[in-house]
């Protein structure tokens, strides 16, 4: 009983702190794994960064795109912004 409650915590730990996010890229496509900066039940990101198609700059990227790319920079990176300008957006690409 003691190792399934632990078992069972150490669950709850990972899905809180673990997260993965998909590459597009056109010959190899993965899963890439990372230990979040910030503890939230949500697991799968999106990193528009990671694909061949050509980056958008800040006005052209629609309200959903925006929150997408708040949430990765927030909980891959440690960056909280509103992404206001085109230099918040181009710290979210750097790393």
């Amino acid at each position: 009983m003691k190792k399934l409650t632990l078992l069972l915590a150490l669950l709850c730990v990972a899905h809180l702190y673990i997260g993965f996010y998909e590459t597009r890229w056109a010959e190899d496509n993965k899963k890439v794994f990372f230990i979040k900066k910030h503890p939230t039940l949500q697991i799968e990101f999106v990193n528009l960064f990671a694909s061949d198609a050509d980056d958008k700059p800040l006005e052209q990227l629609s309200p959903l795109e925006r929150a997408t790319v708040r949430a990765y920079c927030k909980y891959r990176l440690g960056i909280d912004t509103q992404l206001e300008t085109q230099a918040a957006l181009e710290a979210c690409k750097a790393r």
